[in-house]
C-alpha cells in the first residue's frame, strides 16, 4: 500500500519545534505513515552542511525522531549537499562520510538526498549517483533521492540552467532501483497528476515515483501571500496505485496544514468529494466556531490574499480571530500581519 506522509521541505519560515511534535500526534491519530525533516532554511542540511553539528542540534533531531518513532510513524531527515561542483573534493567526501555516519547512528528510518533547486552542471547525474552509492553503504534501505530536475516544468531550466541531456532518463541507469526517486508531477506545483503522466514517469525513471506533493505549498514570494486552502483535486486513484509514496510538502503554517493533510486523506482513502472532505476535516480538527470561520473565509485567503484584502478587512479578521483558541487562528493572524512573507530564496515561484 502506498505510504502517505509529510515532507517538510519548503522555503521560508519553518515549522516550530512544538508544531512538529504535535504533527506526530496528529499523524498517529489520523493515519499518516511518515515525516521527513528537510526545511530549506535549516542551513545545517543545505548550504552549511559541511559544518559540524552541535550536540544541541542533534538532541533536537533525536527528540523529533523519538516523538514519531514512539508512535510508530517513520521518521526521516534529508541532506542537501549544496555546492559539490563537477568533481567532489576529498574534503567533501570526508564531510559526506561524517554526516552519513552521524545520521546512521541516529537510527532514522529514511535518509533523503535532496538535490532540488541547485545550479546545473554537465555531469550532474554522475556526481549525484556517486553520492547515492556512498549513502547506500550507510542506508541500504530507506534512501530517498530527489533529483535536481524533478518535473518536466521548464521553470527549473530557466532558473537553474538547462538540464543535462538525458538527465531524467538516466535516473533509471544511475540510481539503483531500490532507491526512491521524488517527482512533483508535470509542474513544480501540479494542478493535475494523471494516470498517463505517472505511467510515463515510471517508464522513464524505472520505478514508481515518490510524489513530492506541492499542491498546498505557499513558500514563494508570491505564494506566501495566500493560504493555499485548496480542495484536493486533479488526482484520481492512480495516485495511490502508481506511486511508491506520497509526501505532502505543505504550507508554512503547520496547524492549518493539518486540515489540508486530513482532507487529502479523506479523498484518497475514503472516496469523499474534495469539498466535502475539506469541510469534514475542518470540523474534525478545529473548534466548531473556528471551522465555520475557515470555511466562510477560505476563498478570501486562497484567492484574494494579502494584497487584495484591505487594511480594514485584515483588522476585522484579526479581531474576530482573537475569539478562538485554536493554534490555526494564531497562524492566520500572523499571516494577515505579514509575518509569513518569503523573499526570493524560492526561485521557482
Amino acid at each position: 500500500m502506498t505510504k502517505i506522509g509529510i515532507v517538510e521541505g519548503f522555503f521560508g519560515p519553518v515549522w516550530d519545534h512544538h508544531g512538529r511534535l504535535d504533527f506526530a500526534d496528529f499523524l498517529k491519530k489520523h493515519g499518516g505513515d511518515f515525516y521527513i525533516y528537510a526545511p530549506k532554511r535549516d542551513a545545517h542540511l543545505r548550504k552549511a552542511w559541511r559544518e559540524n553539528w552541535s550536540q544541541e542540534y542533534l538532541d533536537e533531531i533525536s527528540e523529533l525522531r523519538d516523538a514519531y518513532q514512539n508512535k510508530k510513524i517513520e521518521f526521516g531527515l534529508a541532506l542537501s549537499p549544496f555546492g559539490l561542483g563537477s568533481k567532489i573534493s576529498q574534503n567533501d567526501w570526508e564531510h559526506l562520510k561524517n554526516k552519513f555516519q552521524i545520521l546512521s547512528e541516529l537510527k532514522i528510518d529514511y535518509l533523503g538526498l535532496f538535490f532540488d533547486d541547485m545550479p546545473s552542471t554537465d555531469d550532474l547525474l554522475k556526481i549525484q549517483s556517486e553520492v547515492v552509492t556512498l549513502a547506500l553503504n550507510y542506508f541500504p534501505q530507506g534512501l530517498i533521492f530527489c533529483p535536481s530536475y524533478y518535473t518536466f516544468d521548464p521553470i527549473l531550466d530557466k532558473v537553474f540552467g538547462q538540464r543535462p541531456e538525458g538527465y531524467i532518463e538516466g535516473l533509471k541507469t544511475f540510481i539503483p532501483p531500490k532507491v526512491e526517486v521524488c517527482w512533483t508531477g508535470p509542474k513544480v506545483i501540479s494542478e493535475e497528476i494523471s494516470a498517463a503522466h505517472l505511467a510515463e514517469v515510471e517508464g522513464l525513471i524505472g520505478r514508481k515515483p515518490f510524489i513530492w506533493e506541492n499542491l498546498y505549498a505557499n513558500d514563494g514570494p508570491r505564494n506566501c501571500k495566500f493560504l493555499k486552502l485548496r480542495f484536493f483535486s486533479g488526482r484520481d486513484h492512480s495516485l495511490l496505485q502508481n506511486t511508491s509514496a506520497i509526501g505532502f510538502n505543505l504550507m508554512n503554517q503547520p496547524y492549518l496544514s493539518q486540515v489540508l493533510f486530513l482532507s487529502s486523506l479523506e479523498v484518497m482513502r475514503n472516496n469523499l468529494l474534495p469539498e466535502e472532505a475539506f469541510k469534514k476535516s475542518c470540523l474534525t480538527i478545529l473548534s466548531t466556531p473556528m471551522a465555520q470561520f475557515l470555511i466562510k473565509h477560505r476563498t478570501d485567503f486562497l484567492n484574494e490574499g494579502l494584497d487584495k484584502l484591505s487594511s480594514s478587512q485584515k483588522e476585522q479578521l484579526i479581531n474576530e480571530l482573537k475569539l478562538f483558541s485554536d493554534p490555526a487562528a494564531n497562524e492566520i493572524s500572523s499571516w494577515l500581519k505579514g509575518e509569513y512573507l518569503v523573499g526570493p530564496e524560492c526561485l521557482t515561484d
